[in-house]
């Protein structure tokens, strides 16, 4: 298995995988924001301890690899990639059935995250 690190741009897409338990190591918020969505980001990332840097529309834009950060970006802990022997595996030791989606071409990550949000 290969490790990764990887940072989620958006709004919806960082909240998501801060609900969804996604270690975060580094949270970048435009300073200065206050609108609905960036507080509910700030809010639920200090009760989970996240670290916190405020920075501006040009650093974030620097940083930015798709160009639609809207004022948020979030660096992920690194990953494992899982084969799907190891989906079929774990699902099989749960009782469940395994649940699978594949992919192919996907450019926007905010596609991506709807997608999950629908599966």
């Amino acid at each position: 298995m290969d490790h990764q690190e990887f940072r989620i741009e958006g709004r919806n897409a960082v909240i998501e995988a801060i609900r969804a338990g996604k270690p975060i190591d580094r949270l970048y918020i435009l300073d200065g924001c206050q609108d609905g969505p960036v507080l509910t980001i700030k809010r639920e990332a200090k009760k989970l301890d996240i670290f916190i840097k405020y920075a501006t529309r040009e650093q974030l834009d620097r940083m930015s690899e798709t160009g639609h950060h809207q004022g948020v970006i979030a660096c992920a802990a690194a990953y494992e990639y899982a084969e799907v022997d190891d989906i079929l595996k774990k699902a099989e030791d749960k009782g469940e059935d395994p649940f699978i989606f594949i992919l192919d071409g996907i450019e926007d990550p905010h596609n991506l995250g709807a997608i999950i949000r629908t599966a």
